[in-house]
C-alpha cells in the first residue's frame, strides 16, 4: 500500500477532516472558549485565527475571542479531533443579523 493512501486512511480514522461552517454566532460560553454556530459548538483556540471582514474597505483586522458578539455573520474553517469541532480560522462578516 503506497505511503500517500495509509496516511489517508490513518486520517480516516483518527477522525481529523477540515471543513467550514457558515452562519451566526447564537451563544458565546467565554469560560469554555467555545461559540455555538448552526447548533455547533465550536472549540476557539489560542492558535485560531480570528479576522473581522474588510468589506472592500482595505485590509482585513484582525481579532481576537472577545470580539465575537452573538449574531455576528461568520465563516468557521474548522477541524475534527475526535468528537470535538476547533476553529482553525473565524471570519466575521461585515453585517449583524438581527
Amino acid at each position: 500500500m503506497s505511503p500517500i493512501r495509509l496516511f489517508l486512511i490513518s486520517l480516516c480514522i483518527s477522525g481529523v477532516f477540515a471543513s467550514d461552517i457558515k452562519g451566526v454566532i447564537t451563544a458565546i460560553d467565554n469560560q469554555n472558549k467555545t461559540i455555538s454556530v448552526n447548533g455547533n459548538i465550536i472549540k476557539v483556540m489560542p492558535y485560531t485565527e480570528i479576522e473581522q471582514d474588510s468589506c472592500g474597505l482595505g485590509w482585513d483586522s484582525i481579532k481576537n475571542f472577545g470580539d465575537l458578539k452573538i449574531n455576528d455573520i461568520v465563516e468557521v474553517d474548522i477541524f475534527y479531533d475526535s468528537n470535538t469541532i476547533i476553529a482553525k480560522e473565524i471570519e466575521i462578516g461585515c453585517m449583524r443579523a438581527y
